[in-house]
């Protein structure tokens, strides 16, 4: 068993940038790279966090790409977390929400309505989405011996903070954790995280 860190440690959470293809499509599990541009915005927003010890990413290509590049500059290790995925669209994988609702007006209605028991078809729950990330951040507060920065999405991000937060499920989309934002957290065991800095990128 791992000892808890008996000093704070900074937990860092980047969203991965712009990638190919369609914008404003369900982006889960589909595997598009990131754009030049989107490769630029994350580099510009890791010069703006602290320095890492570390970095864990989703095994996505629009964040593990980046991850082990960044990891490679900085002589630090990168490891691969599936916890940190985004949620799975299932059938509705790189559609646009109203070509969703179309195909499967029924089911897109009550995911809208209520994501925590209604998922798309083949895919996942809010509920399912928040078990994965809970316990993933879990492990990481606990296993974590340098500042550690996660590149991950806006989903999972989402699940960080509403943890965090307190945050409500009418709330938790307010945050506009456009591509390339990122928070920093201080995690100390058994005490609650604080959330030290966010930065939404342009």
């Amino acid at each position: 068993m791992v000892k808890p860190a008996a000093e704070p440690v900074l937990l860092g959470f980047l969203r991965h940038g712009e990638v190919a293809g369609a914008a404003h499509v369900y982006r889960g599990r589909s595997d598009a790279p990131l754009t030049p541009r989107g490769r630029e915005r994350m580099h510009a927003a890791l010069a703006a966090m602290p320095a890492w010890g570390a970095i864990v990413s989703s095994p996505a290509r629009r964040c593990l790409d980046f991850a082990r590049e960044a990891a490679a500059e900085r002589g630090i290790a990168c490891s691969v977390d599936a916890d940190w995925r985004e949620l799975d669209f299932g059938a509705w994988e790189d559609l646009r929400p109203d070509e969703a609702a179309a195909r499967d007006a029924d089911f897109h209605a009550a995911f809208v309505r209520d994501p925590r028991r209604h998922a798309p078809p083949g895919g996942e729950t809010l509920d399912a989405l928040d078990a994965r990330v809970n316990a993933a951040l879990g492990r990481l507060g606990e296993s974590a011996r340098a500042p550690t920065l996660v590149i991950t999405h806006a989903g999972a991000m989402r699940a960080v903070l509403a943890r965090v937060l307190g945050l409500a499920d009418s709330h938790r989309a307010r945050v506009a954790l456009t591509p390339g934002s990122g928070f920093v957290l201080s995690w100390l065991a058994g005490a609650p995280p604080l959330l030290t800095a966010l930065r939404c990128a342009d």
